[in-house]
């Protein structure tokens, strides 16, 4: 039980920066190692750093006895010891140092509600198949088996062209990298180390990659969006019980995407990169250096695709209003990660705790921000855990936010029931992940949402960012009623209620777009014969394995369908930047309520009608339909245009890309004339069915 008082005083406010980041401040003044912050003084760790200009990158490695791992300009990802952290932040050349993380993971009707089957179906209504050829699609995830068939070609040759795995030490208690070029070596690995080593041994990345580029299965079901791409993979350890958890930070991460950017930029190839991964933050300052990282990291034919996140029905936003006496009821379920409490209001606060873990004594903590001395408090080392109270960078509005840290020790595991009482002067506002207001009093004026539970990094500026849309229901969300009826409480049709939800922390909508992501069917491992997510297997002659497709949820589904669809417009242009792929997006996307909102973003990603956008196309005209007709087939042939399926007298408008209406016809013999029209590409306009694109004569 925890009974906490806030005070909060009013006081002028600041510009507060601290150079060191709050993970790295806690991790310096935390006393007691814990089994996720337990690195000790003579451990080196990765971290972000920013200096003041790029030049002196180097010479401040060399000061410090920093070992560079990646180069961003005046932005690196160094290792250094613990011992020079404190020194190096004091150098007048460095302006920030920054490590938060804690990742963790967050197709048949797909292509149907995408609008694919333009796209690849390689008919005639455009000028050639979309499949995803010649472009790099990367996956940065944990847990995937390189040999599933769904990410073989056509001819049973390996699709993976690079990985960055890792192998498991001597004492199997940490893992150290390993990178592999050859296909053949990459598929014979089989799995990757998350699906032989982790808690779980998870294959995530199997699951979102076959969405993604999968080949699907020898009958055509299952098939991905982008089946012909490359694919580059970089396994991300987020099991939270490892030791070499840290590799699940930011600066891991910064690391894997440069890797897979500098590839691409080698081979010559666009590439997006899909990343079913994230933390949430809230409305935490402390990623600032981390964005501008992977900003840094994108640019034409560089793009990266992430998961909004499935916190959106956590309600862990809460807000005050003018209240300035709230009580509060708060639940933490067990976890080994830390439990983190954020405020942000105008002043200083005041928390005085009586903790009481599920298993452990009560103790009495006692935090005045106003006593911080650089952004801290002294740690209280507790039975179980250890509790500590640090300020973070001021809010871009100016408002002071404090976090409170409940961070379990080796061995132990958390679980919480809150009772908080704030007294202040002021409004504040409460956000924690963890620590779940389940109620509060009184109610007027209060308000509780699922603000800010956009995940990192799909909440950065130059990634795109993707909700989940609910398309249709899992199998086991069914359930029998007393009527013996089967039935579901899930409402398609809509978002999902799980789909997490923007601002961001510096005011931004998101998500960017949403995508399918319930009840999708892809690869998973071989030997997954049996659960409640199996919808296939198959046996492989000569193996003991079965070929296995589950079903799964989430936007970690959602993003890799945008992912693979990019790759389709990289394909077409393969120099589009972030900022076009968005500028497609919110011109083609299919709302499903106003724009631009929080929940849902643009709409859902259509396929098709952004490929024409990309292609410029005619999109511009208000007569042209962003969808093929339906059940009739188009095929260019001595200097006609038959439209097979098509009613006899159905009208026909041609359009030159430039939106001039260069012909207007009617389907007579199953086609019309295109004599006296010129090479080049056109949109075709059948009646009120829909459009089509035709090229003529070769370029």
């Amino acid at each position: 039980m925890i009974t906490v008082i806030v005070t909060v005083a009013s006081v002028h406010v600041s510009a507060q920066t601290f150079k060191l980041s709050g993970g790295l401040r806690e991790m310096l003044n935390s006393p007691v190692p814990s089994m996720t912050r337990g690195a000790t003084s003579d451990d080196s760790i990765s971290v972000l750093m920013k200096v003041a200009e790029a030049r002196q990158l180097p010479a401040v490695c060399a000061d410090y006895g920093m070992i560079l791992i990646a180069d961003l300009g005046n932005i690196g990802v160094v290792n250094i010891s613990l011992k020079q952290l404190q020194a190096a932040a004091a150098d007048e050349r460095v302006v920030r140092m920054e490590k938060e993380g804690g990742f963790h993971l967050c197709l048949d009707d797909v292509r149907k509600h995408v609008n694919m089957a333009p796209v690849a179906d390689g008919q005639s209504p455009l000028t050639q198949a979309y499949t995803g050829k010649n472009v790099l699609v990367g996956v940065l995830d944990g847990g995937i088996q390189y040999n599933h068939p769904t990410f073989l070609d056509a001819n049973g040759q390996p699709r993976f062209i690079k990985v960055w795995d890792l192998d498991p030490t001597a004492d199997g208690q940490s893992s150290t990298a390993v990178v592999l070029t050859d296909p053949a070596a990459i598929v014979a690995r089989k799995f990757s180390y998350s699906s032989k080593y982790a808690l779980g041994k998870t294959n995530h990345a199997s699951h979102v990659a076959g969405i993604a580029v999968g080949r699907g299965s020898a009958d055509g079901h299952y098939r991905g969006m982008a089946p012909e791409s490359d694919i580059l993979f970089a396994e991300f350890n987020v099991n939270p019980f490892s030791q070499d958890r840290y590799g699940a930070y930011s600066d891991g991460m910064v690391v894997a995407i440069k890797n897979m950017m500098d590839f691409a930029i080698e081979q010559q190839k666009p590439l997006v990169v899909n990343i079913s991964l994230g933390i949430n933050t809230g409305f935490s300052t402390e990623i600032k250096l981390f964005q501008e990282a992977v900003g840094r990291l994108t640019g034409p034919g560089r793009i990266i695709v992430s998961a909004n996140g499935n916190e959106g029905g956590a309600n862990s936003y809460f807000n005050s209003g003018n209240n300035q006496n709230v009580s509060m009821e708060l639940t933490s379920e067990s976890q080994p990660m830390p439990v983190e409490m954020l405020w942000r209001t105008t002043g200083s606060i005041t928390l005085r705790a009586n903790v009481l873990p599920k298993d452990g004594t009560a103790r009495k903590i006692d935090f005045n921000t106003a006593d911080m001395k650089n952004g801290m408090l002294p740690s209280v080392d507790c039975e179980t855990y250890t509790a500590s109270c640090m300020q973070l960078d001021d809010a871009p509005d100016g408002k002071h936010i404090y976090k409170m840290i409940l961070t379990p020790k080796a061995g132990s595991i958390m679980a919480f029931s809150i009772s908080m009482e704030a007294i202040s002067t002021a409004g504040f506002e409460y956000y924690s992940a963890a620590a779940i207001p389940q109620s509060y009093t009184p109610t007027t004026g209060c308000t509780q949402s699922n603000a800010y539970t956009v995940a990192l990094p799909a909440a950065f500026p130059n990634v795109i960012g993707v909700g989940n849309y609910c398309n249709q229901v899992l199998p086991n969300e069914y359930y029998v009623n007393e009527n013996g009826e089967k039935v579901t409480d899930v409402v398609t049709g809509v978002m999902a209620n799980s789909s997490a939800c923007g601002p961001t922390w510096d005011g931004r909508t998101k998500p960017d777009v949403s995508a399918p992501g319930s009840s999708i069917s892809s690869g998973n491992c071989y030997y997954e014969k049996n659960g409640d997510d199996v919808v296939e297997t198959k046996p492989i002659a000569g193996s003991d394995a079965t070929e296995t497709w589950v079903c799964q949820f989430g936007t970690s589904q959602a993003s890799p369908v945008v992912s693979g669809i990019v790759a389709l417009w990289l394909q077409a242009k393969p120099q589009l930047t972030p900022d076009d792929v968005l500028a497609v997006i919110r011109r083609t996307a299919k709302p499903i309520e106003d724009v631009p909102n929080n929940h849902s973003g643009a709409g859902i990603i259509d396929a098709y009608a952004g490929l024409l956008d990309v292609l410029g196309l005619a999109t511009g005209i208000s007569a042209l339909s962003q969808h093929q007709p339906l059940g009739v087939s188009f095929r260019v042939a001595d200097g006609r245009l038959y439209a097979e399926g098509a009613e006899e007298g159905t009208a026909v408008t041609i359009y030159n890309i430039s939106g001039v209406a260069v012909r207007q016809s009617v389907i007579n013999q199953g086609f019309v004339s295109l004599a006296g029209l010129s090479r080049g590409v056109y949109a075709v306009q059948l009646g009120r069915q829909g459009s089509t694109l035709i090229r003529l004569g070769s370029f």
